[in-house]
């Protein structure tokens, strides 16, 4: 039977303050396809507008960008926790996702490879792929527990049938080769309504929440209900939750914090090889370089990446561009690092020349604070 919890508390972890500075990032993201099929009411991928409006370039990435992304990765001191695929998009989309998966895995430049997918796409012949593939863990995110409700979250035609079936022969499959592979699988607490009036929520019952557990927790390692959260800026933000005091995975929750976490962390990388800070940079404002024509070492340890942490233990996140709107700090991660500001100043080496700003090209490129 499935374990109940969270993704997050999947592994024991080290304080992050207690990791810094870090040589090798905890893991690297790799979006290898900002498609998506669906339109989900508390993602970007629904706002069409939105996306427009900053010229948000969609697609797969090149197979030999993923490598090349691996590849990098031979540069750091010690293997990476984790490689992370599929963020922004449906990863089972990408024609190659297989091949992927199992060059990351024989690189040996993680401990853990692990995918991110809504299920639609988990075929016999895919899960096949995805077992012999070596992929270590797949985490599996329901929109709903319905077709009525896939159609009203996610603006899908979706037989959840298929779905149920699906995880059941990746389960099954894995479990027969005797596999490593962890299938945690989430549903939702709520969502808003995809058309019509944003206002009108469909919450979880008691009944189906019962429902839940009971036909997937014979058939994945790990189960749990999360929380909506407003965790993509500048989109979307009448159709997701507030934040009620409680995070996605129902941690307790801080009102701000100055220093995001997740720059000190990771590094996404975007289909189109640009590279962000974070994985909820949908839009592409807080770029730190690109892969195409970069090493991940050089980016992770460049200028423009550092400038933006020394930003942020300046007090200066607010003048950040994207970053002065985001709430995921607060809500998607229990990591905290504002009680730890000096020790972060002092770790980085950040002289007091730094902590001006004069030369800082995330806060010097903010009008507001650029004429003051």
């Amino acid at each position: 039977m499935a374990e109940n919890k969270a993704r997050i508390y999947s592994a024991k972890k080290t304080p992050l303050h207690d990791l810094l500075p870090m040589e090798t990032p905890i893991s690297a993201h790799i979006d290898i396809s900002s498609l998506c099929n669906y339109r989900c009411s508390f993602c970007f991928q629904a706002d069409t507008k939105g996306m427009k409006a900053v010229g948000l370039k969609r697609g797969c990435m090149a197979l030999s960008l993923s490598k090349k992304i691996v590849d990098d990765l031979a540069d750091f001191e010690a293997p990476l926790k984790k490689i992370k695929i599929g963020n922004h998009g449906e990863p089972t989309l990408h024609p190659e996702l297989a091949k992927c998966i199992e060059y990351a895995r024989s690189s040996g430049h993680a401990e853990t490879v692990e995918l991110f997918t809504n299920a639609s796409k988990l075929t016999p012949t895919l899960n096949e792929g995805l077992v012999a593939s070596g992929l270590q863990r797949i985490n599996v995110s329901l929109e709903g527990l319905s077709n009525e409700r896939y159609e009203q979250v996610a603006g899908v035609k979706q037989e959840f049938q298929d779905i149920i079936d699906g995880v059941k022969d990746l389960y099954k499959k894995k479990c027969a080769v005797s596999s490593d592979l962890v299938i945690y699988v989430k549903v939702v607490d709520e969502a808003h309504s995809l058309r019509g009036k944003s206002e009108l929520v469909f919450s979880l019952s008691e009944k189906e929440r019962s429902f839940f557990y009971e036909t997937f927790q014979h058939h994945c390692d790990e189960i749990f209900i999360e929380k909506v959260v407003p965790q993509w800026a500048e989109t979307q933000l009448d159709r997701q939750n507030t934040n009620t005091g409680t995070g996605m995975y129902g941690q307790k929750t801080q009102e701000w914090k100055d220093i995001c976490p997740f720059t000190f962390m990771y590094l996404h990388f975007n289909c189109d090889g640009t590279v962000s800070p974070c994985t909820l940079d949908w839009p592409r404002k807080v770029v730190v370089g690109n892969v195409n024509h970069e090493s991940v070492y050089s980016i992770w340890h460049g200028k423009k990446l550092r400038d933006l942490r020394v930003a942020q233990v300046a007090g200066e996140r607010t003048c950040v561009d994207f970053c002065s709107s985001c709430s995921a700090p607060m809500v998607c991660v229990e990591e905290s690092l504002d009680e730890h500001k000096e020790a972060v100043i002092s770790r980085y080496a950040v002289s007091t020349e730094e902590l001006l700003l004069s030369d800082n090209m995330w806060v010097q490129s903010n009008p507001i604070i650029a004429s003051s």
